[in-house]
């Protein structure tokens, strides 16, 4: 796990990943998850960009567990954030109150960086629920899909 320099960079293992876990692995629906943080530091900020060993990093807040990302082929992909809460901006003008998990999408451009593909976050789908659901409650058992 780390940014993405470390990662083309063959640096995504040991001392050189910016990024650590914080706990022991939990696999669910053949899907791995760990909670990381960033190296050095006490706080959980955010959530690396690429992955290394797991197919779903979470982050904590003050409160716990609060954001799980999606890694598909080490490139992050879907974001499961319910630390706060959100208002799109455009479109529906949905409003997700904390504890409600809003799901953005991201898309990796040609020079590396990453986009959300709308700004406009949506409710997990089915398929998500039941494909990554019970590994959020695993490490947040508290978190309401909608």
């Amino acid at each position: 796990m780390g940014n993405g320099r470390d990662f083309y960079e063959g640096k995504r293992y040991g001392d050189n990943s910016e990024y650590v876990s914080v706990c022991k692995p939990k696999t669910i629906n053949g899907v791995k998850g760990t909670i990381v943080k960033r190296r050095g530091s006490d706080t959980h900020t955010n959530l690396p960009r690429y992955a290394d060993k797991c197919d779903m990093y979470f982050r904590q807040n003050v409160n716990g567990v609060c954001q799980g990302r999606v890694y598909v082929n080490h490139k992050m992909t879907i974001d499961f954030d319910w630390s706060h809460s959100h208002t799109n901006k455009s479109g529906d003008r949905r409003t997700f109150r904390v504890g409600v998990v809003h799901v953005q999408v991201w898309k990796e451009c040609s020079d590396g960086t990453f986009v959300r593909i709308t700004d406009n976050a949506r409710y997990m789908n089915n398929y998500e629920m039941k494909k990554y659901g019970p590994l959020l409650k695993a490490f947040c058992p508290s978190v309401k899909f909608r």
